[in-house]
């Protein structure tokens, strides 16, 4: 899918006139031009915010309470430029150009906001795809709690959805599992978080996760723990059968 930021920070057409200048707009706080620029530099910064981030930045809810602010704003000088015209087909060219300006200052900063929160949510859905229900704490911790609850959300449905997809099945469809093609039904494996403790697995059963301990399990028991990094698959050059155990 194309990255929401990417059209967002496409540059406005309308908005400049001959030269690149901005028209003048005769009664508007846009009548000076050096505050013009300012009006992007909120919702490009929540952009930019994300190209930044190794994963997500925590959620920027002051900023964009500010976008916000600043499209009402927008929105309200265009409704003082137009009170005194009734008819619009006779305004001056330079009204005109002042709310081609202030509707394209509004878009923009509507295009930065979408693109903002749709790629968080897309990142808040590659979380149960990449690491399952784990979510490590440091990422549940950038998140706003609408987010939270849309993982929450995403979560039921897709349970609600493997369950259902195969109804004669004894166990539920699990989709998250084999994120690529397996080379081996069993796996090595190298515990790397501590207080772990004992799980429960569908086919190796209960499993004593210490950290330091290497064990040899089913891939799809201990799949999610190697997606949220808590265990690493040790590679080897041949596969030997054996019972899940620690050194």
């Amino acid at each position: 899918r194309p990255d929401p930021r990417a059209a967002a920070l496409k540059p406005i057409r309308g908005i400049g006139g001959a030269g690149g200048r901005a028209p003048r707009l005769a009664g508007s706080a846009a009548d000076r031009p050096a505050a013009m620029p300012l009006h992007m530099k909120k919702g490009v910064q929540l952009l930019r915010d994300l190209d930044r981030a190794r994963w997500l930045p925590q959620f920027n809810d002051k900023v964009i309470k500010e976008v916000v602010e600043e499209m009402l704003n927008d929105t309200r000088e265009m409704k003082s430029l137009v009170k005194e015209h009734e008819e619009l087909d006779g305004i001056p060219e330079e009204v005109a150009a002042g709310l081609v300006l202030f509707n394209d200052l509004v878009d923009r900063n509507k295009r930065c906001l979408l693109a903002y929160l749709n790629y968080r949510l897309r990142k808040v859905e590659e979380l149960r795809w990449e690491v399952g229900l784990m979510v490590p704490e440091e990422k549940l911790g950038k998140l706003h709690d609408s987010e939270k609850q849309y993982f929450h959300l995403y979560n039921a449905a897709l349970d609600k959805y493997m369950k259902r997809y195969v109804p004669s099945c004894r166990a539920p469809l699990d989709l998250t599992a084999d994120a690529e093609a397996p080379e081996e039904i069993n796996v090595q494996i190298r515990v790397c978080d501590d207080g772990m403790g004992e799980i429960m697995t569908t086919d190796s059963g209960v499993v004593r996760l210490r950290k330091g301990y290497q064990l040899y399990v089913k891939r799809s028991d201990i799949e999610h723990l190697i997606r949220a990094g808590k265990v690493e698959h040790v590679r080897t050059s041949r596969t030997d059968g054996g019972a899940a155990g620690g050194h």
